[in-house]
């Protein structure tokens, strides 16, 4: 999982590099990049809350 987080950290600087410096093109890449980042953002977040909770009832299985 660590190193699928690794490769989409690193895929939208390749997709940047591809993008022209100057014209029309880059200011529709921005807001796209930036709902991809939030898109990517949500569901890094539903799987922390998952884990979360994996991890605490681990915890109270332990306990009993």
């Amino acid at each position: 999982m660590l190193s699928l987080a690794r490769e989409h950290a690193q895929q939208p600087t390749r997709e940047h590099a591809r993008q022209p410096r100057s014209g029309s093109n880059v200011h529709t890449f921005r807001p796209v990049l930036l709902e991809r980042l939030e898109a990517e953002n949500a569901q890094l977040r539903g799987s922390v809350v998952e884990l979360a909770l994996q991890i605490q009832a681990l915890r109270d299985a332990n306990r009993s």
